[in-house]
């Protein structure tokens, strides 16, 4: 016996399995006992919101919160104002965002992925993590990665009901819809780094402003 399957048989024995039988990964995820909690994760689903966007802030994202989704494109038009970019923006290509009256709001959109030269990005989260004000997205077709890393300021849209408490539910959530993305990324905040004589410099790897419009 090699080296290698002797200390996986090790494992095995260990965990009460029997060699040559392994447990398929759903049946373990499903069955094995879940791990302490944080108690920063439990509350109601109002104090998981409170708490979303008091650990966001203090992650250095802005939490805009919106009464509807509807109210998105003013929200971006006011974001270009204020950093002086042209009303223009890259959109996830989601039918949710492609109807929005976004030339009401006086923004130019382009529902497509982003580009290094984009300066505002718009996409969307599938769930918030109130434990430390996290953002968790997914990639596919209408999520591109591209929209949460190459422009200055990325908004993210975010429905409250979407907030869960823990990284634990954020992972269930993940799972229940159905097979896993090619990437999933947890965004705290906007880019940042400390690497250079350990002064904190944002956008040092991603946008520099992360706006969370949070609605309903």
């Amino acid at each position: 016996m090699s080296a290698r399957n002797q200390i996986l048989g090790n494992i095995r024995t260990r965990l009460g399995r029997e060699t040559g039988d392994p447990v398929p990964v759903d049946e373990r995820l499903t069955t094995h006992p879940a791990g302490p909690l944080p108690g920063r994760g439990e509350g109601t689903a109002e104090e998981l919101r409170v708490r979303f966007v008091e650990m966001a802030r203090k992650s250095s994202a802005d939490v805009e919160q919106l009464g509807g989704i509807e109210e998105l494109p003013g929200l971006v038009a006011e974001i270009c104002g204020a950093h002086g970019f042209d009303a223009a923006a890259a959109i996830a290509p989601d039918p949710a965002f492609e109807a929005l009256r976004w030339s009401d709001a006086g923004v130019a959109v382009e529902a497509r992925r982003g580009q290094p030269d984009d300066s505002l990005s718009v996409g969307h989260a599938v769930c918030g993590v109130a434990e430390t004000g996290t953002l968790v997205l997914a990639s596919g077709p209408q999520s591109p990665i591209t929209l949460s890393f190459l422009p200055d300021v990325h908004v993210v849209a975010l429905p409250a009901d979407a907030i869960v408490g823990m990284y634990e539910e954020a992972w269930a959530r993940m799972r229940a819809r159905g097979d896993m993305p090619r990437a999933i990324n947890w965004i705290t905040g906007p880019s940042r780094s400390a690497d250079i004589e350990q002064t904190l410099q944002l956008g040092a790897h991603g946008p520099i402003r992360l706006v969370i419009a949070l609605y309903g």
